[in-house]
């Protein structure tokens, strides 16, 4: 019986690999740190974008800065909304969750934009803003009849037409209230 290795070259493939693994450790070490400052270029609209907001920050008074907060916080909660709504319509159509999860799903999305429209008739607002808020009030109003005809659709004995349709007016209602939300600031006084 011979004592010999049978397969005399399966030792080459680890010292490859540990070759392999050693060649990019020192490769990867030896590289210059200049590479790191092109990944820094990267950043740097968005460093004009932040000092571009830090001027504007330290030259507006406080309470457009307050508000223009309280706008950006209105327009967030309406996009949780539209990707809530979304999100409970499509896992419906999946048949993923019941009809009563559905509903309380759409309950919710109904529910927060009520609250964001009276978040947002009850807001105090600065002098150059004033001209467009009636119709921010106006648009997150809609968002409320909106969601109310997703429900309505949701519970109708149809094919789900009504309640597609629904969605698809909630999506639009949407786009229209970031699109006033846009126009409110516009209105944003220079800061020079």
């Amino acid at each position: 019986m011979s004592k010999e290795d049978p397969k005399p070259g399966r030792w080459i493939l680890p010292v490859v690999i540990v070759a392999l693994i050693g060649f990019t450790y020192v490769f990867v070490n030896a590289l210059p740190p200049a590479d790191v400052s092109a990944s820094s270029t990267t950043t740097v609209p968005t460093t004009t974008s932040t000092s571009v907001a830090s001027t504007t920050t330290s030259t507006l008074p406080t309470d457009i800065l307050a508000f223009l907060a309280e706008v950006d916080r209105f327009e967030a909660t309406a996009a949780e909304l539209l990707v809530l709504l979304n999100t409970v319509n499509e896992q419906w159509e999946a048949r993923e969750i019941t009809q009563e999860e559905t509903l309380a799903g759409f309950t919710e999305v109904h529910d927060g934009a009520q609250d964001l429209a009276n978040q947002v008739a009850a807001t105090t607002v600065p002098d150059p803003f004033s001209p467009a808020w009636p119709d921010t009030i106006t648009a997150s109003q809609d968002l409320v009849v909106k969601a109310e005809a997703v429900i309505e659709g949701l519970e109708a004995p149809d094919d789900g037409t009504l309640r597609r349709e629904a969605v698809q007016a909630y999506n639009d209602s949407s786009i229209a209230f970031a699109t006033q939300i846009d126009v409110v600031r516009g209105l944003t006084p220079s800061s020079g």
